[in-house]
């Protein structure tokens, strides 16, 4: 439903929470027609069946620590989300980085459903996370058509589905590279519809851009990467010579032939590249393809993936080629498929079946990630005379209304952005009519500004120069455009963003399709019809104008598409669809949510206003190689605080590794070990090396810290000096005590070497406020831009009333010279170590400068959380830094409730009431750092015995090698999650969730497939035996889990695995129904003692998995409950591997 803007409902643009941010929040159609959106707690669901499982799932998940997957999964996760990144604007500033919620919830919905539950199929992805109904569907799934794992992401246009692609790709080769066992892959395939979309990735990964643009490789992985990942484009000639390769291409060139040239495709071939089409294939992608399937396993990323709607197109039947072609080499195949598209939809409407996360745009906006869409109403907006009159003078006043929307945003944003006008029309007649109206002096903005797109244009392309710059332009005359200018106007329509591009406006015949990624357009003019037929619906005409112009700014920005009021419904039913409200305004009327803030040289003395920020250095430094480690260091360390090892006697098992926090010395992971890697003491100092170079991030393991190993063992560690290469100490490189005094001894002088907090330090006198470029801030009732009379800016951002009233504070302090506050690009940020440690910044909230020359820097606290008081450390040590003689700088703290109960007069005055406060924070963040090793020892003390309780409530003494560490992740997530008090204490059965799922599959494959037949009749037969004497009740089941039991053991298509394996028990236990085939085979097998036992326990884990663990039906939310559920996990599992084994 649509509703009016006005200023009194001017919030119903702002954000409800930030890009990063889990949506907690979600607007509703107001039932008062006309009123802005109700805004309503937690998030909206989801019209996609899969979706809201998964997510439960995976909300549980992430709430665990990612427990139950790859350490390097894990590392990365904690990577990406778990540390605060800086990367460079276009300007060169650095700026804070987060990945948006939807981006995380992707690849980890991704890494969840592959490496946590195994999902290999979109079968078993609808068996376990779809309703009964869906359920269903499943098994009428050809297997021939569902021989890899597809999952489909849907996020809105302008959500940064190129970020997903990069984070799986990243994921996937360093899973490759590092796990043992794994089944991904370190060669891509990334696959676009048409040239635009290519050209746009093009920018993106040409030269693995992405990867070292974006904080995606962790420091001490990175020379993995870097060393052995090659793009190549698909014009590229010859192989590739990397350990892994992304191979990007347009889909027709896995097509095999077209039959014709690009240019001859279709009117709009020539500007935005050909359309997907039902192609036969003959042979021209040969050699591209002959290259991509030479590799031992594929992974595809398919962008814009809306085009694989029909199973029959020729981009599956490409991709089926891939996957042939691969397997007829003897190389695996594609192991994952990942489509990403804002439109997932069939021609008929209804969803892809395999979506896994939803993005819709009404989230979109609500995060502020992309532009709040409006309409521009006017009755005035009618066509005049008949189709014969010229198109300027039927859409005049379509045109003129238009403009001057534009006009209004090119006044607000032409300091720091040059806003563009977007003018769709009907046919290329019209277009050159209207380019050529608008490119007049009625039109002032645009005159000699306008771009006209179409293929029947006529003229060239040449370069001309332009402050200093060549540049390329268009110049119209007689002659019929060559094909090579068409694509460099095609490549001109993309870098309208560009400052050096004169062009404010775009007229064009076509909607400007997918991978038209220009982020400054403001104002839309759609001057064609409406209709699925023609292509042309609302939400692709928003399309084009969603994208932010400053994407890490949290000031709400528009785009304005204008139409008549009768238009109104067909946009309301559109994108009600994706959860949004459309807003409507006016087109006459003047609404300006947003400022520039720039230095006020018109107005303002500045010079007697003048701020000027001393460049400080930062104060963690952090570095993967390791560099005057020395023998003598270790051996000194070790002696001081530990007694040498006796050499014993040799003993026989399993060997474990622990992972410790480096900070806090907790068991943060632990891994079987091969006990062969350790048999032999002269190779253990290698294997040591590279376990402590792989925890402490270094990239030069092997080279430093193997002769110190070896020298270490041999000379220090044991009771005598030892020979390495006599056998004597063998047996002892499997035991726990050398692994951990190796650890307790080597980490923290590693750490000493490669983490450190120095001293802060002043580099240079730093630059002047004065200096800072425009930028664009929120004004509106809520967070007003104010006008002040003591800072140099024309006007001053706050966040809310405290800061409101600090800047009146400011103005009429006797003792305050200047002011100004702390934002836009070229914000101050101090680093600082959390308590997790990780590196992450602060920003204060103003600058002040009093009259006798001295600064403070100010924090104004209404909520107080555990990290302020580091960040007031830092903010402390940088002051001490910045001050010099003569000029001192003040960390200034000022509480909400101290400043509204103050009634001091200058600003010295203010700090003096203030001195506690700070004192007792900066006394704070001393006592946490030391208090914080003994907490942790409680802490790991308090969960070894809940994990001794959780087992002897099991009955089991000592748990398989094979789950023990699966089993104490889920143990340690449930005591966790007790102490915290958490609402709901599923997610610690996640863990197990792999496991059950394993071992069911292990026991019916090593219990029945002696049974089946080796002819393809008999085999038949065995699986569809006659059931016409059995109960109807009991008829429908038998029939679908033999065709479940005939998916899991013949086809290799795992589907419904726990379940199945219930079904068998319950049957046998009940003695059966004289059924011949396979419930004959089931009911001899399944019914002895044991399996009774194995029955009864995977009753009670069945029931706890589908109503709160994997299906979350209710909150697990007694803790009785939950341990006692523990418990009989443990137990049921632990029978299970014995069965198996």
């Amino acid at each position: 439903m649509a509703f009016e803007i006005t200023e009194r409902n001017a919030s119903a643009l702002e954000p409800l929470f930030k890009p990063w941010e889990e949506p907690t929040l979600h607007r509703l159609p107001n039932p008062q027609k006309g009123e802005a959106a109700i805004i309503q707690p937690g998030r909206r669901p989801s019209k996609c069946p899969l979706v809201r499982s998964i997510r439960a799932q995976v909300d549980g998940w992430r709430r665990g620590g990612y427990a139950g997957v790859s350490d390097t999964s894990r590392k990365l996760m904690s990577f990406w989300f778990n540390t605060e990144h800086q990367v460079e604007d276009e300007d060169g500033n650095a700026m804070p980085f987060r990945y948006h919620w939807a981006q995380r919830e992707a690849i980890e919905t991704i890494i969840y459903l592959y490496e946590m539950r195994r999902v290999r199929n979109v079968a078993e992805l609808l068996f376990e996370f779809g309703d009964d109904t869906i359920a269903d569907l499943a098994l009428g799934i050809n297997p021939e058509e569902d021989r890899w794992a597809k999952y489909c992401s849907k996020i809105a246009t302008g959500g940064g589905k190129t970020k997903v692609m990069s984070l799986a790709i990243v994921w996937s080769y360093f899973h490759s590279l590092y796990e043992p066992d794994s089944s991904l892959a370190q060669h891509f395939v990334i696959i676009a519809p048409n040239l635009t979309v290519y050209e746009r990735l093009k920018d993106d990964f040409e030269n693995c851009k992405i990867f070292y643009q974006d904080p995606l490789l962790p420091e001490d992985w990175a020379a993995d990467f870097k060393n052995q990942m090659q793009v190549v484009l698909q014009d590229s000639s010859g192989g590739t010579s990397t350990r892994g390769a992304i191979y990007l291409t347009n889909i027709h060139r896995l097509h095999e032939n077209r039959g014709k040239s690009d240019n001859d495709d279709s009117p709009t071939t020539s500007i935005f590249g050909p359309p997907v089409k039902k192609a036969q294939a003959l042979d021209t992608g040969a050699t591209l393809r002959d290259r991509i399937t030479s590799h031992p396993r594929l992974m595809v990323l398919n962008d814009e993936a809306h085009h694989l709607h029909d199973a029959d197109l020729a981009w599956n039947r490409a991709i089926e080629a891939l996957q042939s072609q691969s397997l007829s080499k003897g190389n695996a195949g594609i192991c994952l498929q990942l489509d990403y598209t804002a439109t997932p939809k069939h021609n008929n409407g209804e969803l892809f079946r395999h979506i896994i996360c939803d993005f819709p745009l009404g989230e979109a906006v609500d995060a502020g990630i992309v532009k709040v869409p409006v309409l521009g109403e006017s009755d005035e907006l009618v066509v005049h005379g008949d189709k014969k009159a010229p198109a300027h003078e039927r859409y005049a006043m379509h045109l003129k209304l238009g403009y001057q929307r534009y006009k209004k945003t090119f006044e607000e944003y032409s300091k720091v952005r040059k806003p563009i006008l977007f003018v769709m029309t009907e046919d290329a007649d019209a277009a050159n009519e209207i380019a050529d109206y608008l490119d007049s002096k009625q039109f002032p903005l645009l005159k000699g500004r306008v771009l006209n797109l179409h293929t029947r244009l006529k003229g060239r392309i040449k370069k001309v120069t332009r402050n200093g710059r060549e540049i390329k332009e268009f110049v119209e005359n007689e002659t019929a455009m060559k094909p090579e200018d068409l694509r460099e106007l095609r490549e001109m329509s993309r870098e309208l963003d560009a400052k050096d591009s004169k062009f404010r406006c775009v007229v064009s015949v076509m909607m400007l399709r997918e991978g038209w990624d220009v982020r400054n357009v403001t104002t839309i003019v759609p001057l064609r019809p409406y209709s699925a037929k023609s292509g042309i619906l609302p939400e692709q005409t928003l399309g084009r104008g969603l994208r932010r112009m400053f994407p890490t700014a949290e000031t709400p920005e528009m785009v304005t598409v204008v139409h008549h009021p009768a238009f109104r419904k067909l946009y309301e039913d559109e994108l009600a669809q994706e959860g949004l409200d459309i807003a409507v305004l006016p087109i006459r009327e003047a609404f300006k949510q947003t400022v520039t803030i720039f230095v006020d040289h018109e107005h303002k003395p500045v010079e007697n206003l003048a701020i000027e920020i001393p460049l400080i250095s930062d104060a963690i430094e952090t570095t993967n190689e390791l560099q005057g480690l020395t023998f003598e260091a270790v051996r000194d360390y070790f002696q001081q605080r530990y007694q040498p090892l006796p050499i014993g006697q040799k003993k026989d098992g399993p060997v474990e590794y622990k992972e410790r926090h480096l900070f806090t010395d907790e068991i943060v992971s632990r891994m079987q070990l091969d006990a062969g890697l350790l048999t032999n003491a002269w190779s253990a100092a290698g294997y040591f090396a590279q376990m402590l170079g792989r925890v402490c991030k270094l990239s030069n393991p092997h080279q430093v810290l193997a002769p110190l190993l070896e020298k270490f063992i041999s000379k220090v560690l044991f009771e005598r000096e030892v020979d390495l290469y006599a056998g004597e100490i063998d047996h002892r490189m499997r035991d726990t005590d050398v692994q951990e005094h190796v650890r307790a001894t080597l980490t923290p002088l590693i750490l000493q070497k490669t983490v450190q907090k120095k001293d802060r330090k002043r580099i240079s006198q730093g630059q002047p406020l004065s200096a800072w470029q425009p930028f664009q801030a929120t004004s509106n009732d809520k967070r007003p831009a104010v006008t002040a009379k003591r800072t140099m800016f024309n006007l001053t951002p706050c966040e809310n009333e405290f800061e409101q009233s600090f800047v009146d504070f400011c103005d009429f302090a006797n003792d305050v010279a200047a002011f100004a506050k702390n934002a836009g690009p070229q914000k101050l940020m101090i680093d600082y170590l959390r308590p997790d440690g990780y590196r992450a910044l602060y920003v204060p909230d103003f600058f002040v400068r009093e009259n006798l020359g001295d600064y403070y820097l100010v924090e104004l606290k209404g909520k107080t959380d555990t990290l302020v008081p580091v960040k007031a450390q830092a903010a402390a040590e940088w002051c001490k830094v910045a001050s010099r003689k003569g000029v001192k700088w003040h960390y200034l703290y000022v509480p909400y409730s101290l400043f509204q109960q103050s009634s001091a007069s200058s600003i010295a005055e203010l700090a003096r009431a203030c001195e506690p406060s700070l004192r007792s924070l900066l006394d704070e963040a001393k006592t946490r750092q030391i208090q914080l090793p003994l907490a942790e020892e409680t802490a790991k003390k308090d969960a070894e015995d809940f994990f001794t309780q959780i087992c002897q409530n099991a009955g089991v003494k000592a748990l398989p090698e094979a789950i023990d560490g699966t089993i104490r992740q889920a143990v340690a997530l449930l005591d966790h999650a007790i102490k915290t008090r958490m609402p709901d204490l599923a997610h610690a059965f996640q863990p197990m969730l792999r496991l059950y799922d394993d071992y069911a599959i292990k026991i019916l494959s090593q219990k029945l497939s002696p049974q089946i037949p080796a002819r393809e009749s008999e085999r038949r037969d065995f699986f569809n035996p006659y059931l016409g004497a059995v109960d109807y009740r009991m008829r429908t089941p038998l029939e679908k889990n033999q065709r479940y039991l005939q998916q899991n053991l013949i086809h290799g298509r795992p589907i419904q695995k726990l379940g199945t394996l219930l079904f068998c028990l319950d049957y046998a236990q009940q003695g059966g129904s004289g059924v011949a085939g396979v419930w004959k085979a089931v009911a001899k097998i399944f019914a002895d003692a044991g399996m009774k036992g194995l029955y009864d326990d995977l009753k009670k884990v069945n029931e706890v998995r589908n109503r709160h663990v994997a299906h979350s039906e209710a909150p697990l939310a007694d803790p009785e409950t939950a341990v006692e559920a523990m418990g009989d996990w443990v137990r049921c599992l632990d029978r299970m591997v014995n069965l198996a084994s």
